[in-house]
């Protein structure tokens, strides 16, 4: 006989078996670190500066951490939200508060609870020990010196760490807490009987079952599921809470909140929502949870970003950040907003834009230019627009980029508003002034637009001279929309732009011009030239709407 006759099958074990993996492990979300976007960008209303590390709970587990702060030009405290995701999810859900929370200076901290995303650990706990893994972070925030108040937010499993943790620990100011279960044997009973496991289990082997499963889960992970129960908590904790809840929501029942919230003696909320357990929420629950949080956490209500860009283009850049779901800027207004940013900077005093054109990425630059004198300086100026992603939102601003030459050789720089222009890449060569050069610029979209889950694939820069001898080929740091912005340019001095020619490599048709640039119309085709003309785009004022935060 084979070794397999040699064990016991007790009644319910194959139930048990399928009922703790639910429970202690849950599909794994591994993701490409590209995902979370770049470590510096802009928003209308601030900079933007992720911090991304490692930190050592006291289980001995590494949790990969990732927190968002404002760059707003001060070194005080700021309020901060810590965001806790699901059972089978990571830091990557919080990404879509980034936008919501960082114009009001407010920063957002997120990581990986142990056994789930890229952080140590084999098995979850719903709770158990992830409260042990907050109280970590929060220890760590603290000590920092970078954080005031400190809010919760949190969904499912991360709901019902942050009502465990929050009875212990009353300095929290407030807590969004969207479907959190009130009593975790309660809900092994429902799932061991849902659609949720490939086979039910019958109810005369439930009992059986169930105390299967709490005998492994216990071996396991050294916790007990009858003691995880979040309404025996509530009773002792006083930080204003605001339920959420999906109506439709089969994997923990809408009646788990209503329990906690009744329950529950400190100033609370409750808001049976549409959608199930995993919907996205609708962005006016989204808005109403971090107004919520912000009168939580006394934040300073006050617009930031005060005579900005957006402001000079007439539009409240905090309505336009929140905008996550929606394009509300028009074309001609981010045209408008990148000759503003390329012309502004101080660095760049004397700078001369030619006529602007709407250029597709990917597409060739070709043009014939000639320095006439030692300080002078001509090239490409690229006005690109970022791609709506989850941690910017619709309506990010346009990035500006120079590739330009000059005698001393090829540059590349970004110019982002309120900071020096920063140098992306640099190639010494003596370029003879007087002589006429053939200056290349090449853009390439690499992004995979038949994955949704493929990881970003930042647009590429290629600037080289005709006779091949300079060259500078980069990753700017994102992915970019297909269509962008281009005015030959001259700094510095005085320089001659003969003529370029522009042609869309992906064989698509060039469009004539940038909106409100000026000009008249061109033929359709994948080659375009750029005539040297200045351009006049005025600045044009969004209709103002009512404040959506």
């Amino acid at each position: 006989m084979g070794d397999d006759a040699d064990c016991l099958e007790m009644p319910g074990q194959p139930y048990a078996l399928a009922l703790w993996n639910l429970i202690i492990r849950p599909p794994r979300r591994r993701y490409d670190l590209l995902r979370l976007g770049p470590t510096e960008f802009r928003l209308w209303s601030c900079g933007v500066k992720r911090v991304d590390y490692d930190l050592n709970c006291s289980r001995g587990l590494k949790l990969r951490c990732s927190h968002f702060v404002p760059e707003l030009g001060e070194a005080e405290a700021r309020p901060c939200v810590i965001y806790l995701h699901q059972n089978a999810s990571c830091r990557l859900e919080a990404l879509q508060l980034v936008p919501m929370f960082l114009p009001l200076g407010i920063s957002l901290f997120c990581f990986d609870f142990a056994g789930c995303g890229e952080s140590d650990g084999d098995y979850i706990s719903l709770g158990w020990f992830e409260r042990d893994d907050l109280a970590d972070v929060v220890e760590h925030l603290r000590a920092s010196g970078r954080v005031s108040s400190i809010g919760l937010w949190g969904r499912s499993m991360g709901a019902v760490t942050a009502l465990l943790h929050a009875d212990r620990d009353h300095s929290i100011a407030g807590m969004v807490l969207d479907s959190p279960f009130c009593n975790l044997r309660q809900l092994a009973g429902e799932l061991a009987q849902s659609e949720y496991l490939s086979v039910k289990v019958p109810s005369w082997l439930l009992s059986g079952a169930l105390a299967l499963g709490r005998m492994r889960i216990k071996l396991l992970c050294n916790f007990d599921i009858d003691e995880l129960s979040p309404i025996d908590h509530v009773g002792n904790t006083f930080i204003p809470a605001f339920f959420l809840h999906g109506v439709d929501d089969d994997f923990i029942n809408p009646q788990h909140s209503q329990k906690l919230h009744e329950a529950y003696t400190g100033d609370k909320e409750l808001e049976i929502v549409a959608g199930d357990h995993n919907t996205q929420r609708d962005m006016h629950v989204t808005r109403k949870s971090v107004f919520f949080l912000m009168q939580a956490l006394r934040c300073n209500m006050s617009p930031l970003g005060e005579g900005s860009l957006a402001s000079l283009l007439g539009f409240d850049a905090g309505e336009v950040d929140s905008c996550v779901d929606r394009k509300v800027l028009s074309t001609r207004v981010q045209a408008e907003a990148a000759r503003l940013l390329a012309t502004s900077s101080p660095e760049r005093k004397g700078i001369r834009l030619r006529e602007a054109q709407r250029v597709s990425l990917s597409c060739r630059l070709e043009g014939a230019m000639q320095l006439t004198r030692a300080g002078s300086e001509a090239g490409y100026c690229f006005g690109l627009l970022p791609q709506a992603s989850d941690y910017g939102g619709a309506n990010r601003p346009p990035v500006v980029i120079f590739a330009t030459m000059s005698p001393k050789g090829l540059s590349v720089t970004q110019a982002v508003e309120g900071r020096p222009l920063k140098v992306l890449g640099q190639m010494d060569r003596a370029i003879e002034v007087g002589m006429p050069v053939l200056l290349v610029a090449e853009l390439t979209d690499n992004s995979n637009h038949d994955s949704f889950f493929a990881p970003p694939q930042p647009t590429t820069l290629r600037l080289s001279l005709g006779d091949g001898g300079a060259e500078i080929n980069l990753a700017l740091s994102e992915e970019y929309k297909k269509d962008g912005f281009c005015w030959p340019v001259i700094m510095g001095g005085d320089a001659e732009i003969f003529d370029v020619d522009s042609k869309d490599l992906m064989g698509r048709q060039a469009s004539s011009e940038a909106p409100g640039a000026g000009g008249g119309a061109r033929a359709n085709s994948a080659t375009a030239r750029i005539a040297p003309r200045p351009v006049r785009c005025p600045a044009r004022r969004l209709s103002r709407r009512p404040a959506t935060r």
